[in-house]
């Protein structure tokens, strides 16, 4: 009779800066998308769960916001996403850019303060050679009382094996926490909305990737064809101009790449409705920050 193998399960919050590559991990460890990319500050604006359940257990990723300080009551709900993510972790990965010129005694004091396991990951390593890997590696070995310390890249794969089978050697024994077929709680409204903002992010810079948010107002299945309508809320007339573009190219370009995305999560055509709204001083509005978070 073949003998059971102990089932480890847990809570593992993915911490860090922001830019540091915590979501593009996430989807390259679930080998599906559950958090949106880009290359702009902040664009984890709530911690994401993604559940990886295996023979070996089950893994709950918490993809939290890039620890900053707080300016506006959007920041602040941010920061206490990742308070609760390492009040809840089993285990914390904290991430860090290879290329990051010092260590961030902010995030250290409170990483100690936790008391719980921390792995160090070091990720995008195909930026740089072995020796300078190895040297980014000793300038940080003795920063933490580290578990263990990874180099990776989410972006090509490098190392995730590994990782993950080290998550589940410091994971609690127990078994799966949620059912093996889920692997997100995010509602449909929002991960929906977030496909649609990752697509703003791409085409906006300087302040709008702060001042810019997005809301579904409706979403109806037609039968061949999925109507989609949305908001993108900014807080000034100016900022308006920007997101829409000269003679409406802009919102066109981000319209026609959220509809592919949309339609890719559909499997099917979708008619995207999307506006332009201005609304002073959302980022300080508790009810826009619940509508548009979830």
């Amino acid at each position: 009779m073949k003998k059971n193998k102990t089932r480890h399960s847990g809570y593992v919050a993915l911490l860090g800066r922001t830019n540091v590559g915590k979501s593009t991990f996430l989807n390259a460890l679930m080998q599906t998308k559950v958090a949106i990319v880009s290359d702009k500050p902040q664009t984890t604006r709530k911690k994401i769960l993604g559940i990886k359940t295996t023979e070996r257990g089950q893994i709950i990723f918490f993809d939290c916001p890039g620890i900053h300080k707080p300016h506006f009551r959007l920041n602040e709900l941010m920061m206490k996403e990742v308070n609760g993510a390492l009040h809840d972790a089993d285990l914390i990965l904290y991430f860090i850019d290879v290329g990051d010129a010092k260590q961030d005694e902010f995030i250290f004091s409170q990483l100690q303060k936790a008391a719980k396991p921390v792995f160090l990951v070091i990720n995008k390593i195909d930026k740089l050679n072995k020796a300078r890997i190895l040297e980014k590696i000793q300038s940080y070995k003795d920063g933490l009382p580290w578990k263990e310390i990874v180099p990776i890249s989410a972006l090509k794969g490098d190392n995730l094996e590994l990782i993950e089978e080290l998550i589940f050697q410091y994971l609690p024994e127990g078994e799966n926490f949620y059912p093996a077929e889920e692997y997100t709680l995010q509602s449909e409204n929002f991960f929906l909305g977030e496909l649609i903002r990752e697509k703003v992010l791409n085409f906006v810079e300087d302040e709008l990737p702060f001042t810019t948010t997005l809301k579904i107002e409706e979403i109806k299945d037609r039968g061949e064809i999925v109507y989609v309508r949305a908001e993108i809320f900014v807080e000034t007339r100016a900022q308006k101009k920007i997101v829409v573009g000269k003679q409406g190219n802009l919102i066109k370009q981000i319209g026609s790449q959220a509809r592919l995305a949309l339609e890719g999560y559909f499997a099917k055509k979708v008619f995207l409705d999307l506006f332009v709204k201005i609304v002073p001083g959302w980022r300080n509005s508790p009810q826009i920050i619940r509508e548009t978070l979830g």
